[in-house]
């Protein structure tokens, strides 16, 4: 007998091993034609985890279920994983699992592609993930999107999108019982919190509007434990959830029971009085109720919000993409573009693919440009990545001609950039201690320079330009400001003078007005026939009204004998040929307190001014004696000169209290005193 059983069970076991061989392959199982009409009149039956084709049936293939959300991946980039998946997918709506079938085999490693599946949570995410994202280049793959065969579908999804994480997170602290919202809270999230009121009927009627809005934890233990006690006090009262409150009070998993305002204490408020109400635990009443007479709304949470799908509020904050900035890479484009650079190397096959995806996105030429530039300025870079990195530049140039949109667009932005990336190979150049390793590395930039003179792609005389700047013989910066703009835009000399008014004019008379008599240095004869017989007073009157001259004479020219004397006291303040003339001293002596250099400029203008207003006669009777006299006086103006220079150091001493004051008389008096003495020897 006991033989006889074994032989049965082990003719049950390799009746149960065919049917699996059966399903494996795809072929149906034994059964009669009601059975197998069964299940194709119920697919939905495929969707349980205890349907028998579920549990055997391996892979998924569209079978056209109707009702099935999982979404069969085709092409899927080698470097994109589950999480990368989900970022992409997630958009759509939440997921109930997501799974790439990773190579196993030589075979499957060399097709260069993976597969896999992402199974949403209701089909009409599913559907708008397939009609959004099938052909669509996602990591330089084309995303081939199917469907496949129905999987279980969990209570809990695995990723749930941003815009709809928001809507099921717990409202912020509102400092009201049971964290209850106020009705313009729940309109606009974004408004500021305000204080409750402290008046009670204020705070009655805002009380009495608000909502208590109810979340269903995340947390698996939390959900549980609250089922677990809610179960126990139905059954055995009030009393078991104060005894639980006694016993569990330093009990950090019955925190809820405590804080009444935390989201966990929330559900579990209403929870209890939904099943004291005899709801049932998978399915409630979703309308907004009061718990307690004049408290608060409460509103439960919707049933299985993941199964309904997102509103289209959610979707239009979630699935719309803003618009890309035309000529701009997204964000993972620039991304994989860093990437491709980072792990550049001079292998044939990847300087191609990079070529490609420069191509690919040649609308975005000139960011791309950009950082292929900066990857070539780093000097911490390694030879090998460089000459790769060059590489993928002589590539994409050469490629710019193919029937490629907006490819032209490397060859222009690249020739701006061409002489500030040979400036950093220089400088790369120049820090390549061996010298082997520095002839390799230079013999491989002007293989490069070799190819584009056959290829045509600029002309010679830039191509010659930027092999020198490599080889050091240009300066990039010196050849910036050897190019900048000259003066003579136009070709015309620019005049001197830039204000257009002529620097010659300085008295304000034109130059092309009367002709100037004294050009060829004949002295100018006077208007006033009598100014030699004029005495000095006389002669200062006449020169205010003398007409002044068109072109000033310069000071430095040569200066009347017989004016010497004259010009001498009017200039100086220190000399006193006439005594009729002392008030006049006393007015230039009070004003000591200005600079020498006032004093010489004020000297050298009055000289002038009696150069131009005593014209020197054309014949001098006394020509032998001027020439005596001018001695004279040079050396008469140089001992005064010496004078004063004696008396400002009087002076200063006697205002130091170096040298004593003498009483009944002022520093005036006594600096008048001792110049008198000095004039006198």
């Amino acid at each position: 007998l006991f033989t006889l059983n074994i032989c049965r069970i082990q003719e049950e076991r390799d009746e149960r091993h065919k049917t699996k061989g059966r399903l494996s392959r795809f072929e149906p199982p034994q059964s009669d034609s009601d059975g197998q009409r069964r299940s194709m009149d119920a697919p939905s039956r495929r969707n349980r985890s205890s349907g028998v084709l579920d549990d055997y049936a391996p892979g998924s293939h569209d079978v056209g279920d109707p009702s099935t959300t999982n979404l069969y991946l085709g092409n899927i980039n080698p470097q994109m994983n589950e999480e990368m998946l989900c970022q992409e997918f997630g958009r759509f709506g939440p997921l109930a699992s997501v799974k790439i079938m990773w190579p196993r085999t030589d075979e499957e490693r060399a097709r260069e592609r993976n597969c896999g599946f992402v199974a949403f949570m209701n089909r009409r995410d599913a559907e708008r993930a397939l009609k959004n994202l099938n052909g669509k280049m996602i990591m330089s793959f084309e995303m081939k999107l199917g469907w496949g065969k129905a999987v279980p579908i969990p209570p809990h999804p695995i990723y749930i999108p941003p815009s709809m994480m928001e809507h099921t997170l717990p409202p912020p602290p509102s400092g009201l019982p049971f964290n209850a919202q106020p009705r313009e809270r729940l309109k606009n999230p974004n408004a500021p919190m305000l204080p409750p009121p402290k008046n009670k009927e204020d705070f009655e009627k805002t009380l009495s509007q608000a909502i208590v809005k109810v979340v269903i934890p995340t947390e698996r233990n939390l959900l549980a434990l609250i089922h677990r006690m809610i179960e126990f006090v139905v059954r055995e009262g009030p009393m078991f959830e104060a005894m639980i409150m006694n016993r569990e009070i330093n009990n950090p998993m019955f925190r809820f029971l405590f804080e009444n305002q935390t989201p966990a204490h929330v559900y579990y408020r209403w929870k209890l009085y939904s099943i004291l109400q005899a709801n049932a635990p998978t399915k409630w009443r979703t309308e907004d109720f009061r718990m307690f007479k004049n408290g608060s709304f409460w509103r439960p949470p919707p049933l299985n919000p993941y199964l309904h799908g997102m509103s289209e509020e959610q979707e239009t904050e979630a699935f719309v993409e803003e618009p890309n900035k035309k000529g701009a890479l997204k964000e993972e484009q620039r991304d994989k573009l860093e990437e491709i650079l980072r792990g550049l190397t001079p292998r044939k096959n990847d300087i191609g693919d990079a070529m490609v995806f420069c191509l690919n996105n040649a609308e975005a030429a000139e960011e791309i440009v950009d950082c292929i530039t900066e990857s070539l300025s780093i000097l911490k870079t390694p030879l090998p990545k460089k000459i790769a990195r060059l590489y993928l530049v002589s590539d994409v140039l050469y490629n710019s001609s193919a029937k490629v949109a907006n490819a032209s667009y490397y060859r222009k932005f690249f020739e701006t950039k061409l002489c500030q990336i040979f400036s950093d190979l220089n400088a790369t150049y120049r820090t390549i201690q061996g010298h082997l390793q520095s002839e390799n590395f230079k013999q491989r930039v002007m293989t490069c320079f070799r190819a584009w003179e056959d290829w045509a792609i600029y002309p010679e005389p830039f191509l010659i330009k930027l092999q020198n700047i490599f080889l050091g013989l240009v300066n990039i910066m010196e050849d910036k400001e050897t190019e900048e703009v000259p003066d003579d835009l136009d070709g015309a000399p620019i005049e001197e003078e830039l204000d257009g008014a002529p620097l010659e004019d300085v008295d304000g008379i034109p130059i092309d007005a009367a002709p100037i008599d004294d050009l060829d240095g004949v002295p100018i004869k006077s208007l006033d026939d009598d100014l030699d017989g004029v005495p000095l007073d006389a002669a200062e009157d006449s020169k205010k009204n003398e007409p002044i001259f068109k072109v000033a004479p310069s000071k430095w020219e040569a200066v009347d004998e017989s004016e010497l004397e004259a010009q001498a006291v009017t200039t100086s303040k220190w000399e006193l040929f006439d005594q009729h003339e002392e008030s006049e001293e006393e007015e230039i002596q009070n004003q000591e307190e200005e600079s020498e250099d006032e004093d010489d400029t004020q000297s050298s203008k009055s000289e002038e001014q009696h150069m131009y207003s005593n014209p020197i006669k054309e014949e001098m009777p006394e020509s032998k004696s001027s020439v005596k006299y001018s001695e004279m006086s040079e050396e008469k103006r140089a001992k005064l000169r010496e004078i004063e220079l004696k008396v400002m150091k009087f002076q200063d001493e006697l205002e130091s209290g170096k040298r004593p004051k003498k009483p009944g008389q002022s520093f005036q008096e006594q600096v008048e005193h001792y110049r008198d003495k000095l004039l006198q020897r």
